[in-house]
C-alpha cells in the first residue's frame, strides 16, 4: 500500500526531473486535489472498487436510495444476492416487465436501476423479511491526509495516478505537449487495471452471479 505522502512525493520528483523546474508554487493539497480526481476517474473507468453493502427488504417498497445504504457512490451494482429466496436476483429492465410491474407482490426476483441512485425490485416485497445483499463497483474514498492508504488498488497500478496528476499540472502550465504525453500514459495505465480487474472473475464463475452470464 502506498501513502498519499508517498504519491505526493514521486509527483514532484517527477515533474522537477522533467521540467527542470521547482515544485514549490504547488501546494500539497492542489497536487491532492488531482490526484483524487484521477482515482476517481481511473475507478469508474476500470470498476476496480468493489464493494457490498446490506439492504433490508420492506414490504410494499419498490425503490432503495443507494446513497442511504453505501458509504461510497456506487456506479454499477455486479449482484444481489437474496435471503428470502436463498438465490441470486436476475437483471432485467422496464421492457422486459408488462405495464402493471408495480402493482405485482411478492418475493423480489428482479433488479433494475433507475439514474445513478435507485435501484429497483420487481416485484414489490409482500412482507418485510429478509435482506439483499448487493455487490457492486463504486468511488473510493478520497484520500484525505498523508498517511491515507488505498489497498484494493495494486501498487504497480498508482502511477496512473502520478500521469494524471502531472497531465493536470501540465496543463495549467501551459504545456500541451507535456500534458497530452501524460494523458496518453495514464490512458494505457487505466486499460492495463481494466485488463486485469476482467480477469477478476473466470467463466466458472460468472453464472452463478446473477444477470452477469446469461
Amino acid at each position: 500500500m502506498i501513502p498519499l505522502s508517498t504519491l505526493i512525493t514521486r509527483v514532484r520528483t517527477r515533474y522537477e526531473a522533467e521540467s527542470g523546474g521547482s515544485t514549490i508554487r504547488w501546494s500539497d493539497a492542489r497536487i491532492t486535489d488531482y490526484i483524487n480526481e484521477g482515482l476517481e476517474c481511473l475507478a469508474e473507468a476500470s470498476k476496480f472498487y468493489e464493494r457490498y453493502c446490506t439492504i433490508g427488504i420492506e414490504e410494499g417498497r419498490t425503490y432503495y436510495d443507494l446513497r442511504g445504504f453505501a458509504p461510497e457512490t456506487v456506479t454499477s451494482i455486479s449482484s444481489i444476492w437474496s435471503t428470502s429466496r436463498l438465490q441470486w436476483l436476475n437483471e432485467t429492465t422496464l421492457t422486459r416487465l408488462d405495464n402493471a410491474w408495480q402493482m405485482a407482490t411478492g418475493d423480489p426476483e428482479s433488479y433494475f436501476t433507475r439514474g445513478i441512485y435507485w435501484l429497483v425490485v420487481y416485484p414489490k416485497p409482500a412482507a418485510t423479511t429478509g435482506y439483499l445483499r448487493v455487490y457492486f463497483k463504486g468511488i473510493p474514498p478520497r484520500f484525505s491526509f498523508p498517511q491515507a492508504v488505498l489497498g484494493e488498488l495494486p501498487a504497480d497500478h498508482f502511477p496512473a495516478l502520478e500521469d494524471y496528476t502531472l497531465y493536470e499540472m501540465a496543463a495549467s502550465d501551459g504545456q500541451p505537449k507535456r500534458a497530452l504525453t501524460h494523458w496518453g500514459s495514464y490512458a494505457k495505465r487505466e486499460k492495463s487495471l481494466q485488463d486485469a480487474v476482467s480477469r477478476r472473475l473466470t467463466p466458472s464463475t460468472t453464472g452463478r452471479i446473477g444477470g452477469m452470464a446469461r
